[in-house]
């Protein structure tokens, strides 16, 4: 499909439209064709950890919670959301992770003629680098948390010792600077060794930090104090890693350190109460020892969601041959030995307690009044309901695990004005379920970021077995009725193994969109793809297949959504 020439008629539409609304009825009260203006109605609106009002509905304008009330007057430009019986939260926020940044491919790393002093970029000391320069808002790692109910993230540069500053970004569609709330937003710091050249021990990267923190403080003050007078003072030499570290050493940046097991929390307590730095632990693990020395330095803390997996052990129920039935044998014989084994039992039992530490760990930081929250490094969405769930059994409070992904979160990053709660006038971030969120059944609906809405209500299933979706492969003439004209196309369906491969092509043009986030449910067939105007754009197409023939709609980001209906038109091409 020519997306761009589609959208491009689109658009044009809608402006000739708008003005001959504009002429016609100046003083009316008509809808406007298209609205970023949101109603949600009868809803449990959770505004804050511990307050639910009932019966509630909120005006989204412009990007902001516009009026929160039991009876608003619905504004006449409004879509409107029957929320009836679903709980509405502040978006989550995700404080420190890489979201949006793709791991880089592992390169060969180039011959050093001095190890013992490499350059910079090889050591790991990149401080001036910014997430801003690799954050793509269109990766999956954003879909993926949008979806988990996060309209927020901090996100940290990838890389060793000092990776650089991470910036914070709202988790919508678009360009990175549309995207950015704040750049710079922290420093951030990593016992990670470099390999083969210094700093290649933690010892090192210890020593380093303290050399670079110490030239950094003195090379900014004497750059103030020569902007202020320069008589008789030398031209300060411009050292960019130095430069980017010196608002950490003047506390107009926080240094974000990843702690996670208890020897890093130490080290990097060291470094706080030696150089006095604004300090966040990161990717705690095992934060329980220093419980009492948090809790007096009021240091916040971000806990990894990463926990511990349950080690299981399985057998073979039968064996085919007597090889399976003699490894089973020898299996069985092992684990008796395990156990009468009394240091194998002291190690088990030592390591059991270390897991129960871990896994009450947040519920003894809320016990304590830390205000923490949660980062994401080695988390996957799809597991952070769950994983919070555990820590509830362990005993965190449900407002506890809330405040975590809300409140404090938007305390520690510094914009409870603006996110966090639900309040008027807060940027309109929002979370929508069906039952309160901690409810083991509940589902996702609706995520608000910065007044979009995405919705989540009728999400497919993705195809379980090579049988469904078969009558689906094929080429497929399509129409879509936009106002005023009829795009025609072809869509090309084929499967390479168990997967879907979709193409779609505009008759007017010989450029293929390729598809992503295929879902196949019976006889439905979702998917989208991306075209880039001044700003990329999401084309998500819905379909309904019924023999030779198929209907359903098309929805372009803002524009709003379009029927679409096709034929068959027989095998699938191999080059579209």
């Amino acid at each position: 499909m020519n997306t761009k020439r589609f959208i491009f008629i689109l658009s044009c539409l809608v402006y000739c439209f708008a003005g001959i609304l504009t002429i016609k009825a100046q003083n009316s009260d008509t809808p406007k064709p298209l609205s970023n203006t949101h109603y949600i109605k009868n809803c449990f609106l959770v505004k804050q950890p511990g307050v639910i009002l009932s019966g509630q509905n909120i005006i989204v304008k412009d990007g902001f919670i516009s009026d929160i009330g039991p009876n608003l007057k619905i504004p006449y430009d409004a879509q409107i959301l029957l929320a009836d019986s679903m709980y509405v939260y502040a978006g989550f926020i995700d404080a420190y992770s890489n979201t949006g940044i793709t791991k880089p491919e592992q390169k060969d790393r180039p011959r050093i003629a001095d190890p013992g002093n490499p350059p910079n970029d090889i050591a790991g000391i990149t401080p001036q680098f910014l997430s801003n320069e690799n954050y793509n808002p269109n990766d999956k790692s954003v879909t993926d948390m949008r979806t988990a109910g996060f309209g927020l993230s901090q996100v940290a540069p990838r890389g060793m010792m000092l990776p650089g500053q991470s910036s914070i970004f709202l988790l919508g569609e678009g360009n990175t600077d549309e995207m950015v709330l704040k750049s710079g937003s922290a420093q951030n710091f990593q016992f990670e060794t470099s390999r083969g050249v210094y700093p290649s021990t933690l010892i090192g990267i210890m020593a380093k930090f303290r050399d670079l923190y110490q030239n950094a403080k003195i090379a900014g003050q004497h750059e103030e104090k020569f902007l202020k007078n320069p008589s008789g003072l030398a031209r300060p030499d411009y050292n960019k890693e130095l430069k980017s570290l010196y608002p950490v050493t003047t506390k107009k940046q926080p240094l974000y350190i990843v702690a996670q097991k208890t020897k890093d929390v130490h080290k990097a307590l060291l470094l706080k109460e030696e150089f006095g730095f604004d300090l966040v632990l990161t990717e705690v693990k095992q934060g329980w020892h220093y419980i009492d020395k948090i809790k007096q330095q009021n240091i916040p803390v971000l806990l990894s969601l990463d926990l511990p997996g349950e080690e299981k052990k399985s057998l073979e129920k039968e064996g085919k041959d007597g090889e399976k039935k003699d490894s089973i044998k020898t299996e069985v014989k092992e684990i008796k030995k395990e156990k009468l084994d009394p240091e194998k039992k002291d190690y088990d039992a030592k390591k059991a307690a270390v897991v129960k530490e871990y896994l009450a760990q947040a519920a003894n930081f809320e016990k304590y009044g830390i205000n923490f929250g949660f980062s994401f490094l080695n988390s996957k969405p799809s597991d952070i309901k769950k994983t919070i769930k555990k820590l509830i059994e362990n005993g965190l409070s449900e407002n506890g695990a809330l405040a975590a992904l809300t409140t404090n979160p938007a305390k520690i990053l510094g914009l409870s004005h603006l996110l966090g709660t639900v309040e008027k006038g807060k940027i309109a971030n929002l979370t929508i379920t069906d039952k309160s969120y901690f409810d083991e059944k509940s589902v996702i609906k609706f995520v608000f970021v910065d007044g979009k809405k995405y919705d989540y209500s009728e999400k497919p299933r993705k195809q379980k077995d090579g049988k469904t979706g078969h009558k689906m492969i094929g080429l497929w003439s399509y129409e879509v009725e936009i106002p005023g004209a009829i795009q025609k196309g072809k869509i090309n369906i084929k499967k390479d193994g168990s997967d879907f491969k979709i193409s779609v092509k505009d008759d007017t043009s010989s450029n293929e969109d390729v598809a992503t986030d295929i879902n196949v449910d019976g006889s439905k067939l979702t998917f989208s793809i991306m075209a880039t105007l001044s700003t990329p754009v999401k084309v998500d197409f819905s379909l309904d297949f019924e023999d030779k023939i198929y209907t359903g709609n098309v929805n372009v980001a803002s524009f709003g959504t379009f029927p679409i209906k096709g034929s068959y038109d027989g095998d699938p091409k191999l080059n579209f």
